[in-house]
């Protein structure tokens, strides 16, 4: 499989909506797993998946995509304006069965894609120190890691176990903009 066969839509809460919770689902169980596995402070499943469902459902610059491959949910991503000039992205999520096929890529580079149009010039992230997968992807796309920035949504109980890094939209070329 590669990236061209794989779809990436915009929510809609009406059609998606359950897809895009049972991703959500699945991707905070794991965090949960490997949060406990690397004696990371305690992760409350269901406190996160209410936070990503308020926030996506009340917040006007809040945006959420699933991919597909092959017609089957592969994986799902937000996004959320922080400041007039910074983004944020969170949650991607790629099922075990379609990782290293191009989803994540697809996922963050659709996420940079609509971050830019909406006029942001940074996209920012954090990822957990042991998600070498995702670091790998996102140091491909050309993000760089940064100190901790205050716009972020992360908790700061988390901050001295998770991999702050950005990207600076305007200057992307041929990276995560490139689809």
């Amino acid at each position: 499989m590669n990236e061209s066969s794989i779809a990436v839509t915009a929510v809609d809460p009406g059609d998606d909506g359950a897809v895009l919770r049972r991703l959500l689902v699945e991707f905070h169980e794991w965090m949960h797993e490997q949060a406990a596995a690397h004696d990371v402070a305690a992760y409350d499943v269901a406190a996160e998946l209410a936070e990503d469902v308020e926030s996506l459902a009340g917040e006007p610059d809040s945006w959420a995509w699933v991919a597909r491959a092959g017609g089957e949910p592969a994986g799902c991503i937000l996004l959320y304006g922080e400041t007039d000039d910074l983004a944020e992205c969170r949650r991607l999520w790629v099922r075990p069965d379609h990782r290293r096929r191009g989803v994540g890529r697809a996922l963050t580079r659709r996420v940079a894609e609509a971050a830019r149009a909406q006029g942001y010039e940074t996209l920012g992230l954090t990822t957990p120190p042991w998600s070498e997968a995702a670091q790998t992807l996102y140091d491909s796309l050309g993000f760089e890691r940064t100190p901790p920035y205050p716009e972020t949504r992360l908790p700061e109980r988390y901050h001295d176990e998770a991999i702050f890094m950005q990207l600076d939209l305007a200057s992307a070329v041929g990276g995560a903009t490139d689809a």
